[in-house]
């Protein structure tokens, strides 16, 4: 009986569990999607020391994480650059890059670009036939990052350094997608 304990998995996951073959695979679709790093990491940093800590049984799995809740903890001490600058201080170290999200990217078809999520679908929706348009639901959306009704900006959160670290640790995809900060 086999369970997938996460809700992202890899083509070569999918292949190392034996859910599907290469050739299965490789006949199918794909579509995934990608986000800005610098937008990314704020909203991230803001659900860990808002939402995922005042809702706790609404994100049991973030409390359940012992990655995620240390990392909530940090968010709740300190401010966003030292936050950011604990999260990321292993590649700083080794002068190393975030490559994970690349094997989400590596065998898609298609990556839709979150800044532009509905026009990504639409298009998703077009290569696979989908005439009808399906509009995509606000959900998930980080409330924390608003002031009354103006969307904080990530200047306003970042400093020198961990604008530059963040810039440094996240270059593959930053330069692959052509992110620019601010």
């Amino acid at each position: 009986d086999l369970q997938i304990k996460k809700h992202h998995a890899t083509w070569q996951d999918l292949q190392d569990a034996g859910l599907m073959t290469r050739e299965q695979l490789d006949g199918l679709f794909k579509f995934t999607s990608v986000r800005n790093p610098y937008d990314l990491l704020v909203s991230r940093y803001l659900k860990r020391k808002g939402r995922f800590v005042n809702e706790p049984n609404k994100y049991r799995w973030a409390q359940e994480n012992p990655k995620i809740k240390a990392s909530m903890d940090a968010a709740q001490e300190q401010p966003f650059a030292e936050w950011i600058a604990g999260q990321l201080h292993r590649h700083k170290e080794k002068g190393s890059t975030i490559k994970g999200p690349l094997e989400y990217l590596d065998h898609a078809d298609y990556v839709i670009r979150f800044e532009a999520l509905q026009a990504g679908f639409d298009e998703v929706l077009k290569r696979l036939g989908v005439n009808d348009a399906i509009p995509i639901v606000a959900e998930n959306v980080t409330s924390e990052r608003k002031e009354g009704a103006k969307k904080r900006h990530d200047t306003e959160v970042y400093d020198y350094a961990s604008r530059e670290l963040v810039g440094r640790v996240y270059a593959p995809i930053i330069e692959r997608f052509g992110y620019k900060f601010g």
